[in-house]
């Protein structure tokens, strides 16, 4: 799909994504669209095992946090070993991704 916004042309992808941490499916990423070169955002469904992470989604969600508390509620290994997958088999790792539950937005470094 294919919109217009101002001077720019905005293309959204209508495949489907799906988002690991691990071995765990956290969710499929759908109406992804470029934010700009390695920037990424898409609508996701958060699977039931992705329920699990709402605590480090929430903590993250704030923007200050990196300079609010010198310790993370979590285990650091949720920062790392994420993927997504485009094609079947073929996972590419990223950064851990930025999801608004609320809202059900996901943005990530491509």
């Amino acid at each position: 799909m294919t919109r217009t916004t101002g001077q720019c042309e905005v293309v959204t992808m209508t495949e489907e994504i799906k988002l690991y941490h691990g071995n765990t499916l956290i969710g499929i990423i759908t109406d992804v669209a470029p934010e700009d070169s390695f920037l990424w955002n898409g609508t996701i469904a958060i699977t039931a095992e992705g329920e699990s992470y709402r605590h480090v989604f929430t903590y993250l969600e704030d923007e200050g946090f990196m300079s609010n508390e010198p310790d993370l509620p979590f285990e650091e290994t949720y920062l790392d070993n994420w993927f997504i997958e485009k094609e079947p088999g073929v996972l590419k790792e990223i950064t851990i991704p930025a999801i608004y539950l609320d809202d059900k937005e996901i943005i990530w470094h491509d």
